[in-house]
């Protein structure tokens, strides 16, 4: 267990995630069929003059939104699991560190941002991974 700190970096970072997760349910469920959404939709859609899609089509879209984001924070949240596990073998933690390193940055991206600091926890873990899996080397 030399590397200690980059698997509670990764653990801090696979709970953020976990809030990414489970807010994003929490939202997917409060979304459809709420009148209050559908309030405000309306009120946004004559703000901006749309005229393109319907309510539902917009209501519809951001479901799908919340839908989208939990699957994907899901799987970084598996792929910091992974690196976790990887990282207490000791001849795979370069492996994770590079594992981490590309997880932090399609995290970011593909949350749309949302994911912006867990994945910069998962970088500075990845960093100090294979910073010290080459210094042992």
């Amino acid at each position: 267990m030399k590397h200690k700190t980059e698997m509670i970096l990764t653990a801090i970072g696979i709970l953020l995630f976990g809030v990414l997760f489970a807010g994003s349910i929490l939202l997917y469920g409060n979304v459809e069929g709420n009148p209050e959404t559908l309030d405000l939709v309306q009120s946004f859609m004559q703000d901006e003059k749309i005229v393109e899609f319907s309510e539902q089509q917009i209501i519809s879209y951001i479901g799908n939104l919340f839908i989208y984001l939990a699957v994907i924070s899901f799987a970084w949240i598996i792929f910091g699991a992974v690196a976790i596990y990887l990282l207490k073998k000791e001849n795979k933690v370069k492996t994770a560190g590079i594992l981490l390193m590309v997880t932090a940055i399609l995290s970011t991206l593909s949350t749309i941002g949302l994911g912006i600091f867990s994945g910069i926890i998962y970088l500075i873990a990845g960093i100090m991974a294979t910073a010290r899996s080459r210094s042992v080397s």
